[in-house]
């Protein structure tokens, strides 16, 4: 099986403790499609990942970017998973960037996030370059409407045309502004997008 590492959002409860925390979907969806999936704590060393065999990173969603919205917990993740993102990079791990995971790597890229309108709790269409369709389900705030240098447009939104999948040109990193381990009315076309990437 591949073992695969996944970023966890990062929340301060009431008494201002830190926690991490990741959606139990995504347990479910590894089960489903049979990988290894390994939490990252945004207090890891990255050394300490020299010792384990990694087949690739998932930049998971949850949170905001902290220029979008200012928090301690949204700027503690962003630091750590720039690092995190630099070190993967460097290694030619494949990197794919979920919902939150893509708006960092765009705006790793100097792309400009836009505040999106009805893309929470939607689902919608999807237009691929190689002019088929898929329906995916949507939970972001914020849409991108560029795609970052060395990158190829891979997927668009059907009405406002904001871009939904990029992959980059030299390096093996892809980005989904949905979410996979969530369920979509092409879950199956997902899946497959899923373990395409990652050879599962």
């Amino acid at each position: 099986m591949k073992n695969i590492l996944v970023t966890q959002g990062l929340y301060l409860d009431d008494r201002k403790n830190l926690y991490s925390k990741l959606d139990y979907t995504w347990y479910q969806y590894a089960k489903k499609l049979r990988f290894n999936l390994i939490p990252i704590s945004f207090e890891a060393k990255l050394n300490t990942l020299e010792t384990r065999k990694i087949d690739g990173i998932i930049f998971s969603g949850g949170n905001n970017l902290n220029t979008l919205k200012k928090k301690k917990e949204n700027l503690l993740r962003d630091i750590f998973e720039k690092k995190l993102f630099s070190y993967f990079s460097k290694k030619k791990i494949p990197i794919l960037g979920v919902c939150r995971g893509m708006q960092l790597i765009s705006q790793i890229h100097k792309i400009k996030l836009n505040k999106s309108k009805n893309h929470v709790t939607k689902g919608h269409d999807i237009i691929l370059m190689n002019d088929k369709r898929i329906n995916v389900n949507s939970y972001h705030n914020y849409i991108i409407k560029n795609v970052p240098n060395n990158f190829n447009l891979v997927g668009k939104h059907m009405k406002d045309n904001s871009i939904e999948i990029i992959s980059c040109k030299k390096k093996k990193i892809l980005c989904l502004m949905f979410h996979p381990e969530r369920v979509s009315k092409s879950q199956k076309k997902v899946d497959k997008i899923f373990k395409d990437f990652f050879k599962i």
